[in-house]
């Protein structure tokens, strides 16, 4: 392994993943080329000339680059990665259940690494055909001068980093096909609302067994692409009602993201939206903020990007739990955890840790410890590249 293809022009968070972990893999000299999605034609030449066989890999996130795009794949030939005997390395960022319908006739040397470690099991159990590169989690950026900006400089009180969509959107999709289909949804849904703890996969296998019997694998894999909606719905519902708790317990929040101005809430004036924008300027907005909130995408096992990025830039993340994120960083190091279940007792945090600076001021020192030299994209490279190495071997 002696030269990376990587992806940038797709999505903008992907891409800035991939450049934070670039910068480390030329550090420890490898040659890294970027693709760039919006020029097929000038980077499939810049490509074929970048390219090694025996000394080339490819580092995505989220298929880019495994989706048949024409400068990578003809009907004739295939994949250049196949054509080139590349191996593959993709990072999915959401749930195998997700990309269904992109894990088929995928190159030969195709590794799917999990972000949740849960993930990692449901992958393993349904895709058996593919090969797993294990669990790396999500990673953090910290900008420099950031931890030096004093909790009097930093002018927003809360903040959420994040979009948003009303619960009613998904209605449509609940109600696509008949009353007995809504009332099996709405049953999950119900369930996943009052047991915080579980996977979706988890209660709707139960359900489905209730329903059907004994599911095959083949079968449930596609049943579970087809409830993505579910996943959205629930994620959904909690971020809206975690705002909106706080919102009309009297204390401001700033929101960046679409979609806010629809939350149902007696209280927006103490909402603040800013539009969606690039991950430099979240984390530009994180640096100037004394807490952010985080509600967790449904990782039971994982963490998320918004959980190293608030601590690396000086904000208390307030967050719910899953079990890797509290391996990790115990209550008090850089993170201060509420229950989705009790979320009347949020407010009271939040308002208790705005009164002490200096307690914010060492949470977050504590959790840069643990941090810092852990959870940033930099180390994740490392780890990957050791992953690639074994693979190698």
């Amino acid at each position: 392994m002696k030269k990376i293809v990587m992806f940038e022009g797709g999505v903008e968070t992907l891409a800035y993943f991939s450049k934070q972990m670039a910068g480390q893999f030329e550090k420890m000299g490898h040659a890294v080329f970027f693709y760039d999605l919006k020029d097929e034609k000038g980077s499939a030449k810049r490509l074929r000339k970048f390219i090694k066989p025996g000394e080339t890999v490819m580092i995505t996130f989220n298929f880019q680059g495994l989706e048949k795009e024409a400068g990578v794949y003809s009907e004739r030939n295939g994949y250049i990665w196949d054509e080139y005997k590349i191996p593959c390395y993709n990072i999915a960022a959401d749930h195998p259940y997700y990309y269904d319908n992109r894990l088929h006739d995928l190159p030969s040397g195709y590794h799917h690494i999990s972000i949740d470690r849960k993930q990692e099991a449901y992958f393993l159990k349904y895709y058996p055909g593919y090969k797993s590169a294990g669990f790396l989690p999500l990673a953090g950026t910290g900008l420099d001068g950031a931890l030096d900006v004093s909790y009097e400089q930093r002018n927003i009180d809360v903040i959420m980093t994040g979009n948003y969509t009303p619960p009613s959107f998904f209605e449509q999709h609940i109600n696509w096909i008949n009353d007995e289909y809504a009332a099996f949804y709405r049953g999950i849904i119900d369930e996943l609302l009052e047991k915080t703890d579980q996977t979706i996969e988890e209660v709707a296998l139960r359900h489905c067994e209730r329903e059907m019997g004994k599911v095959a694998p083949d079968d449930f894999r596609l049943v579970m692409h087809k409830m993505i909606f579910i996943d959205l719905y629930v994620r959904n519902y909690w971020r809206g009602l975690v705002i909106k708790t706080l919102a009309e317990a009297g204390i401001t929040v700033d929101v960046v993201g679409k979609g806010w101005e629809e939350l149902d809430c007696t209280a927006m004036q103490n909402i603040r939206i800013h539009p969606q924008t690039d991950s430099l300027t979240c984390l530009e907005q994180l640096a100037h903020a004394k807490i952010s909130i985080n509600v967790m995408p449904w990782f039971k096992d994982g963490a998320h990007d918004r959980v190293f990025n608030s601590i690396l830039n000086g904000a208390v993340c307030v967050s719910d739990t899953s079990h890797y994120l509290c391996e990790e960083l115990k209550e008090g190091d850089g993170v201060s955890y509420y229950d989705l279940k009790h979320l009347e007792q949020l407010p009271v945090k939040v308002s208790d840790l705005l009164k002490n600076e200096q307690q914010m001021r060492d949470i977050v020192m504590r959790g840069v410890e643990k941090t810092a030299g852990k959870h940033i994209w930099a180390m994740r490279a490392i780890e990957l590249e050791e992953k690639i190495r074994q693979e190698a071997y």
